[in-house]
């Protein structure tokens, strides 16, 4: 068994006892990943796409802009 797909069975598995209830998912083999360039990683920290900055933070409260 490749190492992410056992790693993806103990998360369920944990996350499962703690919500004690059962959990249905499909856990798919990994397809090719391609690394975004580095101007896209942490986009919203970075100041998104107008240059106003939105915290990436959890429970931040900051409504989500779309644009498109």
């Amino acid at each position: 068994m490749p190492e992410q797909e056992k790693a993806a069975l103990e998360s369920k598995d944990r996350q499962q006892k703690i919500l004690n209830r059962k959990i249905v998912i499909e856990i798919l083999p990994s397809k090719k990943f391609y690394q975004a360039e580095e101007y896209h990683q942490q986009f919203l920290a970075k100041s998104g796409r107008f240059g106003f900055q939105q915290s990436a933070e959890k429970g931040c409260n900051d409504p989500i802009r779309c644009y498109g």
